[in-house]
């Protein structure tokens, strides 16, 4: 079963304040979130994906797992930037948000 691990921050970031307005509007079934600057492994394993402390990362992982699912499409000098890698959406834009999710079998729905 899929589920979303969201690797982000609570330091204010616009890219963090979009996602976190798309989940306000949205309820996901099976989402995890982490602090990258509060949890060492999870900063270490975004600057390894993307280059950078890039928030938020959406990682598609089974079931317990905070790894992506398969391997993301790598960068190949691109920026992670709201290119969907498959597995990975790293600063996604709200209207990529749906569709990734769908894509990757991670059931939401918009929030009454």
């Amino acid at each position: 079963m899929a589920r979303l691990v969201v690797y982000g921050s609570s330091i204010p970031c616009p890219d963090m304040a979009r996602f976190e307005w798309w989940l306000a509007r949205h309820e996901v079934d099976d989402i995890v979130m982490l602090d990258i600057h509060r949890d060492r492994d999870a900063y270490q394993k975004v600057v390894e994906w993307t280059g950078h402390a890039s928030v938020p990362t959406l990682v598609i992982a089974d079931d317990d797992s905070l790894e992506p699912a398969a391997a993301p499409e790598p960068l190949e000098g691109r920026r992670a930037r709201a290119f969907d890698r498959g597995t990975m959406l790293t600063e996604p834009n709200p209207g990529q948000i749906a569709d990734f999710l769908t894509r990757n079998g991670v059931a939401f729905r918009a929030r009454a």
